[in-house]
């Protein structure tokens, strides 16, 4: 007797088209596009208040040395046309938080997400050194961002939009979920691996190195001197669990476990070593492995929530008045 078709195995290119091109709801998402549209718009503020130091004429970095950052890359800005004039630098600044504001509120969330790709390559490249890992999170997931349909859902462009031409499930905002999970987990992976080049990440003092070193710290974890094997054990979870995301996280029994690993480290690196905005970073690019229907059910219950609370409130009987007498 020969199978089923229905109990047989699906092959590889059905499995490939099922991975990415199953249509899904937008709601993870969503949430996803309000997080990086508000980082984006600090980010934008903390630009501008430094905005001289940063981009003006006399910058800490000219033409030349940015040339020899970037070892002859071809790359430019077109920040490098405006140091002249701090007038067009603070309304470029303006533009750039006023489009992070439309992203996170979706409000011509694909266009948003489009030119805030450009001002973030438009910043990296004219500032090269004062970029760091949350940089390049923000700049990938926002290039993800307007490939998806991230403005169907808690957006502005969703109230505006009549119900029956709402989006409930879409390929792109499937498609831009993976391609998040994906180059999330290449990084993860590489940064796992660069770890094991180093000897301190074998013996187990790396973390130590991190602790011991006064200009990042903003809470003294120097008593864990002596507790030298609570050190070798952080040490070696972090490069365990970078090395092994990539595979653990799509098992739906590991990822919990990869998930509250991630929350853990990444607060624990923003709360102890002044990288907080790197960690939220972080965790959102984590968020997108929570699925939608969990997404959903979380915000109505927050609704539930929120507008129960607000039927408590105790309403003030009338205030009755008394004419006054005529004369």
């Amino acid at each position: 007797m020969t199978p089923s078709s229905s109990s047989a195995q699906p092959t590889l290119i059905e499995q490939w088209n099922q991975f990415w091109f199953t249509p899904i709801d937008p709601a993870t998402l969503g949430v996803v596009r309000i997080g990086i549209g508000c980082m984006l718009a600090y980010s934008h503020l903390v630009w501008a208040i430094g905005s001289d130091a940063f981009f003006g004429s006399q910058s800490w970095l000219n033409a030349s040395a940015v040339t020899a950052i970037g070892n002859g890359s071809w790359s430019t800005s077109p920040l490098w046309w405006l140091q002249e004039s701090p007038a067009l630098l603070g309304l470029t600044h303006m533009a750039a938080f006023v489009t992070a504001i439309c992203l996170a509120i979706g409000l011509l969330t694909r266009a948003a997400a489009i030119v805030s790709f450009c001002f973030v390559l438009a910043y990296a490249h004219r500032n090269p050194a004062a970029l760091y890992g949350f940089d390049q999170v923000i700049g990938f997931m926002t290039l993800y961002l307007a490939i998806g349909p991230s403005g169907s859902t808690f957006s502005l462009d969703e109230y505006l939009t009549p119900t029956r031409h709402r989006v409930r499930s879409s390929i792109g905002a499937n498609v831009a979920t993976r391609l998040m999970q994906l180059h999330l987990c290449v990084l993860y992976f590489f940064a796992g691996v660069s770890k094991l080049k180093g000897v301190t990440w074998w013996n187990g003092f790396a973390i130590w190195g991190a602790i011991a070193n006064q200009e990042y710290q903003t809470v003294d974890l120097t008593w864990l001197a002596s507790w030298p094997i609570i050190i070798n054990l952080m040490t070696q979870v972090s490069v365990w669990w970078e090395v092994s995301y990539p595979a653990l996280v799509w098992n739906r029994h590991t990822r919990p476990v990869m998930l509250a690993l991630a929350v853990a480290v990444h607060l624990g690196i923003g709360a102890c070593f002044g990288m907080l905005t790197f960690g939220c970073a972080m965790l959102l690019a984590n968020f997108t492995f929570i699925p939608p229907h969990v997404v959903r059910t979380a915000v109505t219950n927050l609704k539930t929530v929120l507008n129960a609370s607000s039927k408590r409130q105790p309403h003030l009987p009338p205030m009755e008045v008394t004419p006054l007498p005529t004369t």
